[in-house]
């Protein structure tokens, strides 16, 4: 039964990676970030501003001043 739930799930619920790289300042030494978020719903993507619902149902909600590079993958 639980594999049947699964499978029913798969096919109705749409997942998403959202992949964010952004640079980190420090003195003289400038880092890539790179976070990758596993996304049930995207409700805004700019390169500034991202909302959306993560799978375990919590949102998030990433602002900046500076612009970021993002990724968005459907998996499902």
């Amino acid at each position: 039964m639980k594999t049947i739930i699964k499978w029913i799930k798969n096919i109705f619920l749409e997942v998403y990676v959202l992949t964010i790289w952004y640079k980190e300042s420090a003195d003289f030494e400038t880092k890539i970030i790179k976070r990758v978020y596993n996304m049930k719903k995207i409700k805004k993507a700019t390169p500034t501003h991202v909302i959306g619902l993560k799978l375990d149902g919590n949102m998030l909600e990433i602002k900046t001043v500076e612009p970021f590079d993002y990724q968005i993958e459907k998996i499902h």
